[in-house]
C-alpha cells in the first residue's frame, strides 16, 4: 500500500490555516466578523459557550499538530507493506479523532467554510484505502484489522458530512462502502491487534 492514501499536505495545511482564522475569531471579539456575529448570537441564545468553543480549537489544534507529526513520520516509509498495517490503524485514528473534534462546530453555520476541505478529503482518502488495501495481499486477520478500523473512519466522515451539510445523509449510500459500517472492535482493541505479530492466537484467547 502505497502513501498516496495519506492526506495532502496542500490540504492539511490549508486546514491549519483556516483554524488560525477561526481561533482570531474567537480571541479578537470582532462583531463585524459574520462567525464571530454568529457565535454571539449562539452563545446568546444558550447554544453555545465562547470560552467552550476557544477550548475546542486548542484541543483541534493539538490534535491537528500530532496528526502532523505522525504524517511526515508515515512519509519516511515511501512505501508501506503488510508490517506497517498499525501505522495504517494509528493513522486513521488520528483522522477520526480530528473529525470528531470538527463536529464541536457543526451548529455554526459560518463555519461549513472552514471544515468542507478537510472532511471531503478524507472521503477520497477513505475511498483510496479501501481500494488500495484490496490490491495487496494481506493474511485474513489483518484484512479483519483493516476492515473494522476503516468502519470507524467513514462513520466518523458521514457524521462530519451530515453535520456540516456537505453531503445529504443519502449520498453515501450508492458508494462502496464496507458491507456493514458499525465496527465490532474498539480503537483500542484494534491498535493493540495491529502492534502484535502473532496476534491471532490472543484474539482467539480475548474472543
Amino acid at each position: 500500500m502505497v502513501y498516496s492514501f495519506i492526506l495532502p499536505e496542500e490540504t492539511i495545511t490549508n486546514f491549519q490555516e483556516k483554524i488560525e482564522f477561526l481561533e482570531k475569531c474567537l480571541n479578537n471579539a470582532n462583531p463585524q466578523d459574520e462567525i464571530f456575529a454568529e457565535i454571539i448570537e449562539l452563545e446568546n441564545s444558550g447554544l453555545i459557550s465562547l470560552n467552550k468553543l476557544i477550548e475546542e480549537v486548542k484541543n483541534l489544534q493539538y490534535k491537528l499538530n500530532k496528526f502532523i507529526k505522525f504524517v511526515k513520520a508515515l512519509k519516511e516509509k515511501v512505501e508501506l507493506d503488510q508490517s506497517s498495517v498499525i501505522l495504517f490503524v494509528r493513522y486513521n485514528f488520528l483522522i477520526k479523532e480530528i473529525l470528531e473534534q470538527c463536529c464541536e462546530f457543526s451548529v455554526i453555520k459560518h463555519s461549513k467554510e472552514i471544515f468542507m476541505d478537510i472532511i471531503v478529503s478524507t472521503l477520497v482518502v477513505y475511498q483510496k484505502i479501501k481500494k488500495e488495501a484490496s490490491s495487496v495481499t494481506y493474511s485474513q486477520h489483518e484484512i479483519y484489522i483493516l476492515t473494522e478500523t476503516r468502519k470507524h473512519v467513514i462513520q466518523s466522515i458521514i457524521k462530519a458530512s451530515v453535520q456540516f451539510k456537505v453531503f445529504p445523509e443519502d449520498f453515501f449510500n450508492p458508494l462502496e462502502l464496507e458491507d456493514d459500517i458499525t465496527p465490532k472492535e474498539s480503537e483500542t482493541t484494534l491498535t493493540f491487534l495491529a502492534s502484535i505479530k502473532k496476534w491471532d492466537y490472543v484474539y482467539r484467547k480475548l474472543a
